[in-house]
């Protein structure tokens, strides 16, 4: 059922295609990862929120939003190009040009020869995107360090360097940086803030540190707990950062969760203990402070920018990328007194800005390798379709510009549908006319529901390449 022969005389003819598409496929990856700056894109997307093209960007300020764009677009198209010339080449091409005639004349069944060929084509594909998966999670680890661990960033890798420690090892034990005063500065000077507001957003990074751990344990727990009750699914067992956020006193009743969730804060259990019941109490006091909340913060920072950047003489662009600026003395006087907000608060809530936009950059740069991996296994299993369809053209037909009609046409057709969707909620309705909707990359990145969908594009190509063996072995050619 498999020819060495043929399979060379396959690689011979396509490989130069196929290297072509994977190296490029792997310099644009690279590039993706390696100019991703959370900050920056950061800016992009507030600033194109309230456009007609906010809901198209909105998810760029991520590296897995990023990552997403990169797989739903670039990587199907270059994909789908592959497929279409390389199932062209295979069969149709062959027959069309006489030499198909001459490798059947050979004591090679037919059977054999088209066995082969579909091997070429889905090991090809298969391992194109297995090389750009192991591209991308090599270039993210190198550039972002987030795939063994926790992202460092630039404020660690100056702390890190004020310490003389591996910047990995104190990215997972910040309260080093607060406890050594050189540390902090180079930190703070890292990251734009004074240290009052590093260490501000340093407590916050431990705290989200530590939840993280804690819900892991929980989450553990609760899976033993429910491993034989068919009514829990997956969402139910699982807390995550943010349910423990809202209610730490989950904390308290789990052991595990009191020993790994004070790790981060250099704690003990019984530290961590008073910590959580801390966080406890603020969490109270916080519903009833945002219950009796009058002031609006988002109202007065925009107008304390605007101070800023007359009392200064600089630029808004200057102003964000340095909010420190905004606690200038002239700048939070003449600022207090246009909010009609007192100095302290003003300044408190300047830092909670800068903290609260640090953390976002953080969460932008994390990466997740289990969504990393359903994104390549999607693109893949798509492109495995549109390929299955060429193959499928190149075999029922025995001319090549019939097959590249509809070998090329339909999975170009389907691409493009997609991009209009994307452009256009109005038109959702064309969803159920291309497969490309099948590749759900929303829910692969909110972890919903799109196995099913997955499921079906698995089927696709086994069903057409089937189809196609049966149609190749028993057609009759012009031979």
């Amino acid at each position: 059922m498999f020819s060495k022969p043929i399979f060379k005389q396959s690689v011979r003819s396509n490989g130069p295609l196929w290297l072509v598409i994977t190296i490029v496929l792997s310099l644009l990856i690279t590039i993706f990862i390696v100019s991703f700056d959370a900050d920056d894109i950061g800016q992009i997307v507030s600033a194109a929120e309230d456009t007609s093209f906010g809901d198209q960007v909105s998810d760029l300020g991520t590296l897995m939003g990023t990552l997403e764009m990169f797989f739903k677009m670039v990587a199907i198209l270059l994909g789908l190009i592959y497929g279409v010339f390389c199932a062209n080449n295979l069969v149709v091409s062959e027959v069309d040009s006489g030499s198909m005639a001459y490798t059947l004349s050979t004591p090679i069944k037919r059977g054999t020869v088209i066995f082969t060929k579909m091997v070429y084509m889905i090991g090809s594909i298969i391992l194109m995107f297995a090389i750009t998966a192991g591209v991308g999670m090599g270039v993210t680890e190198i550039v972002h360090n987030n795939l063994s661990g926790n992202a460092i960033t630039e404020d660690v890798e100056e702390a890190a360097a004020s310490l003389d420690r591996d910047p990995s090892y104190v990215r997972d034990n910040l309260y080093m940086i607060e406890d050594d005063d050189y540390a902090l500065q180079a930190g703070a000077d890292a990251r734009g803030m004074d240290t009052t507001a590093y260490e501000k957003y340093l407590d916050e990074a431990m705290k989200r540190d530590s939840l993280d751990k804690a819900s892991d344990e929980i989450t553990d727990s609760r899976r033993d707990e429910y491993d034989d009750d068919d009514d829990m699914d997956r969402d139910d067992i699982e807390i995550t950062t943010d349910e423990l956020a809202d209610d730490p006193g989950m904390i308290l009743d789990d052991s595990d969760a009191l020993e790994e969730g004070g790790k981060p804060l250099g704690m003990n259990v019984n530290e961590y203990r008073d910590y959580v019941n801390d966080l406890v109490d603020e969490q109270e006091n916080e519903d009833e402070e945002n219950d009796d909340e009058q002031t609006n913060p988002s109202a007065v920072l925009t107008t304390a920018k605007e101070v800023t950047e007359n009392e200064l003489d600089v630029s808004s662009a200057t102003v964000d990328d340095n909010m420190n600026l905004m606690k200038n003395d002239s700048a939070l006087e003449a600022a207090s007194e246009a909010t009609d907000v007192p100095e302290d608060q003003l300044s408190e809530m300047i830092d909670e800005s800068m903290v609260s936009s640090a953390i976002d950059s953080d969460e932008g740069t994390e990466f997740d390798l289990e969504t990393f991996g359903w994104l390549i296994l999607g693109s893949c299993l798509l492109t495995l379709a549109m390929g299955s369809i060429s193959f499928f053209a190149s075999t029922l037909f025995n001319r090549t510009n019939t097959a590249m009609a509809l070998g090329g046409g339909l999975p170009l057709a389907f691409y493009i549908v997609s991009i209009v969707i994307e452009q256009n909620d109005n038109l959702e309705d064309l969803k159920y006319i291309t497969i490309t909707t099948l590749y759900n990359t929303g829910e692969i990145i909110a972890d919903g529901d799109f196995l099913i969908q997955m499921g079906v594009l698995a089927v696709i190509p086994i069903v057409l390449y089937t189809i196609s063996g049966f149609i190749f072995t028993r057609k009759d050619l012009p031979l």
